[in-house]
């Protein structure tokens, strides 16, 4: 997407209207602003975004030890929470917790007048939750909750007359504004974007309890180590048990009424996304899958986290720190584990498989959805691929470019047990053109037009 960026289609990733392009679109300043590749552009982006993110939400801490818990579990997750790296909930939070910095810097020191200072501060704060909702829809809850909860911690306990005088401040039409200005910007991507008719629909109460079992089903095999992800199970043994001391000992835990606040807004994110999880039908249809539960990791770590460090210093405080880093470290080994005696029983990047097809030359492939779009990544210029004709296609313009290639290639995984005389691809008949051979971890075999 980095390499192909055009406005305003690609707004939100390719065949879809939900999670906005940010990658693709700041990913731009260092692809044709500095020339380096589409793949580093999009890992400079992406990951310079994260280390702000961590930085933000490790600003909330007092311990050191608590910020490397933090870094842990934030760039080495457990391998079930590994998409908090790759897709936009990662992202979505990272963009969050910069708000969060920076509504703790505007409200931290006494102020009497607004100043550019102040200014600046509430400006950031609506461009970063307008992005962040643009990044995922999901991020429009935690944003009201921040600002429900902002609003009850500073003004709710002053007198009515205070409380009126709340509405002249200039928060109030910064984040009218932002509203206005951010709903407008999003119906405005959504509607170039690709629709997808049953993002926004709601389980009955039957896909309700179904949704509920699935996920209960995974909890059950990670907890009796049938999942084949041995080091995370032990990892949630750990933290339930850290979990239910710090539970015994939550009267030694001392909290501010700023700490208050974010642990109260942690809460009530954790249980509230959850809970549009359990009812969301796009969930249930995809299988409750583990990568929209990023959101409830995050939350459910800030919220232990945070209580853990306003903990008071005691020999079981000291115990409790030492088994978690234990638990946190051992759930990031656990995902180097997995992916070398698991799936894919490599550590060997992708990209160093798919640059293997650029020995080929000038070419266009067809594979499943999965064996294709990944085989451009390493010199989008030269190798052109779409998914076959019967699969998801993200964008029809790629397609188009495979079938004007003048040699293309067929991969056969997943898709064909074996490779045809012929085939038809787009309205294009294609003939084989020689013996399939294993390039790219892939079987392939060239077919002419």
């Amino acid at each position: 997407m980095i390499h192909d960026f055009k406005l305003p289609h690609d707004l939100y990733f390719w065949g879809q209207d939900r999670y906005g392009s940010l990658i693709p679109l700041l990913g731009q300043l260092f692809y044709r602003g500095f020339g380096i590749s589409p793949l580093t552009s999009e890992s400079v982006t992406h990951f310079l975004i994260l280390i702000a993110g961590y930085f933000a939400f490790a600003g909330l801490f007092k311990s050191k030890s608590s910020r490397f818990i933090l870094a842990v579990l934030w760039f080495f997750p457990p391998i079930r929470m590994i998409d908090l790296l790759r897709l936009n909930i990662g992202l979505e939070y990272s963009l969050l917790a910069i708000g969060i910095f920076m509504i703790n810097k505007l409200y931290g020191n006494d102020f009497e007048k607004y100043r550019l200072k102040q200014h600046v501060f509430l400006l950031s704060v609506v461009i970063l939750f307008i992005l962040s909702t643009w990044v995922s829809d999901l991020a429009a809850v935690s944003i009201i909750l921040i600002l429900a909860l902002q609003v009850y911690f500073g003004d709710f306990r002053k007198s009515i007359h205070q409380r009126f005088l709340t509405f002249w401040k200039p928060e109030v039409y910064y984040f009218l504004g932002g509203a206005i200005i951010g709903a407008a910007f999003i119906f405005y991507g959504k509607y170039y974007a690709d629709k997808s008719p049953l993002y926004a629909n709601f389980n009955n109460l039957k896909t309700v309890f179904a949704s509920i079992r699935i996920f209960g089903g995974s909890l059950l095999e990670l907890l009796l180590f049938k999942a084949s992800e041995p080091f995370t199970s032990a990892y949630l043994y750990l933290v339930i048990l850290c979990a239910a001391s710090l539970f015994i000992m939550r009267g030694h835990i001392r909290l501010t009424q700023e700490v208050k606040k974010w642990i109260l807004f942690f809460v009530l994110d954790f249980i509230l996304l959850f809970g549009v999880i359990m009812l969301s039908r796009w969930s249930y249809m995809n299988g409750v899958p583990r990568r929209y539960f990023i959101c409830c990791y995050i939350s459910f770590w800030m919220t232990f986290l945070l209580a853990f460090d306003n903990m008071e210093a005691s020999d079981i405080k000291k115990a409790m720190r030492v088994v978690l880093i234990i638990g946190v470290v051992m759930a990031g080994v656990g995902s180097l584990y997995n992916l070398k005696y698991i799936w894919p029983k490599t550590l060997k990047p992708k990209v160093e498989f798919v640059r293997e097809f650029e020995s080929l030359g000038r070419i266009g492939i067809i594979g499943n959805y999965w064996n294709s779009y990944i085989n451009s990544i390493t010199n989008p210029d030269q190798i052109i691929s779409t998914p076959d004709d019967r699969s998801s296609i993200r964008n029809r313009a790629m397609a188009n470019k495979v079938m004007k290639r003048d040699t293309i290639y067929i991969i056969k995984d997943g898709w064909m047990e074996s490779f045809p005389d012929s085939l038809n691809q787009f309205g294009i008949q294609l003939y084989k053109n020689g013996n399939e051979f294993r390039m790219g971890d892939c079987f392939i075999c060239r077919y002419r037009k």
